[in-house]
């Protein structure tokens, strides 16, 4: 497996990362079709040390491409992290209300969404208690047995990207606006959360073919929650290149068209701002 090969698309590194202050850092890997990010936090200064981002083959088995990037990464090798966290990329998710909840019943729930074999996946959930959800999700169980192979004493934490981006949302919360659309794009993908009032009235994630598309897949998510469009903020976020090429269409349709924020609470050293503020706000916000 070793012999999976990946490209380097971003790699920063703060100088102050020491491998001997290890049992003080929080290792989080963000797990893709085709791509993966790895960041490292101080969790004593909330300082963000290193952030890379590999993309491969979509093809490629991704335990491969986990075992390529294991072995040909110095820092990633190492077994006395003092935590590692896990976020999966894909449609298998589901959000039900708390007092409907049933955590019993995760994978009748992520079935509805996506199709899912028992037999290979597994299933977790996350209670969102600010939005007053839960969020059930599902993954290939092989993902999990991994990294307990590979990291037998280090804390494991396995979640979703819907998880981070909500997390990240419910830190840009627009304060006393009736609506607010925040769209995350990636080249194909995108994740869309609707607030209505400070609450949550939609999630979705999907798959687009280009611009107009977009935009159409993104007015409808408005226009159910949103009685009008041109006076609901749309806030982008997502990769610079999709931002950079699909931005312009969105402006036409949606007035009040902003790029998200960095978070606030997390130390960056002046050499990440190579990354737009835009860029990676659910990792960022997670780490």
């Amino acid at each position: 497996m070793a012999k999976a090969k990946a490209q380097e698309i971003v790699s920063i590194k703060d100088e102050r990362l020491n491998i001997d202050q290890i049992d003080h850092y929080r290792l989080s890997f963000f797990i893709g079709e085709g791509s993966l990010e790895f960041a490292v936090k101080d969790l004593k200064t909330k300082r963000l040390l290193l952030f890379e981002r590999q993309v491969c083959d979509p093809s490629q088995n991704i335990l491969e491409q986990l075992e390529y990037i294991y072995n040909d990464h110095i820092l990633i090798a190492a077994g006395f992290w003092n935590e590692i966290q896990v976020f999966k990329r894909n449609p298998k998710f589901a959000l039900i209300p708390n007092p409907l909840f049933d955590k019993t019943k995760l994978y009748e729930y992520v079935r509805l969404n996506d199709a899912t074999d028992p037999e290979e996946d597994g299933y977790h959930f996350k209670q969102l208690d600010d939005f007053g959800l839960s969020y059930a999700f599902g993954y290939q169980e092989k993902i999990k047995d991994w990294f307990k192979s590979h990291y037998p004493k280090v804390r494991l934490r396995f979640s979703h990207q819907g998880v981070a981006y909500l997390k990240y949302i419910q830190q840009e919360i627009k304060q006393n606006a009736h609506a607010a659309l925040y769209l995350n794009i990636g080249s194909e993908h995108a994740m869309v959360c609707g607030l209505n009032f400070e609450k949550l009235a939609l999630y979705n994630q999907f798959k687009f073919k280009n611009a107009e598309h977009l935009v159409k897949l993104t007015a409808l998510s408005c226009q159910q929650f949103s009685t009008d469009r041109s006076k609901t903020p749309l806030v982008l976020t997502g990769h610079k290149e999709s931002i950079e090429k699909l931005k312009p269409t969105l402006k036409k349709y949606f007035n009040m068209l902003e790029l998200g924020k960095r978070p606030v609470d997390l130390q960056i050293h002046p050499i990440f701002n190579e990354l737009e503020s835009y860029e990676y706000t659910e990792i960022l916000a997670n780490l």
